[in-house]
């Protein structure tokens, strides 16, 4: 069956983290309808699992949860992973349009972390497999280096 996971589980931690909660879920809907069989009255509500937890779900053809943990943690197993530097942390919005846009024309399952480093200034790095794309304010200072004076005089 086909695993489709919504932008918001863009980091194997995510995606750890919703597997977790499906986890979870899981063992509550089984203990429910083991407690409803026996008879033995009315079973708790169900856990509280995030809307990422709850769009996987949907998401899944299938009705077994523990096919679609299986599925979630057989991804994080194989699973291509990029890496986008920020000079600041991403707010949720920019972490889930970067990610989106990476499943769209990067590779579609591809799990997008985060981190933030301050001496960057501006702009970003990403780390896709053994390459390093830099396009961050701080490199473009040094590659103009030799000019800075020359720019500091004129000011």
């Amino acid at each position: 069956m086909k695993l489709s996971l919504p932008d918001d589980v863009s980091s194997l931690q995510d995606l750890k983290a919703v597997t977790a909660e499906i986890r979870e879920y899981a063992r509550w809907q089984t203990h429910a309808s083991i407690k409803k069989r026996a008879g033995g009255g009315r079973a708790a509500g169900p856990p509280e699992i995030s809307p990422a937890a709850r769009a996987a779900v949907r998401g899944w053809a299938g009705d077994d949860l523990d096919k679609l943990i299986e599925a979630l943690e057989d991804h994080a197993d194989k699973v291509p992973r990029l890496t986008i530097t920020l000079a600041a942390p991403a707010p949720g919005s920019l972490k889930k349009t970067l990610t989106a846009w990476c499943r769209k024309n990067v590779e579609p399952g591809v799990m997008v972390d985060f981190r933030f480093d301050s001496t960057l200034l501006g702009g970003m790095v990403v780390r896709w497999r053994s390459r390093i794309f830099d396009w961050s304010f701080r490199s473009r200072i040094l590659e103009e280096s030799g000019r800075f004076p020359e720019v500091l005089r004129r000011v």
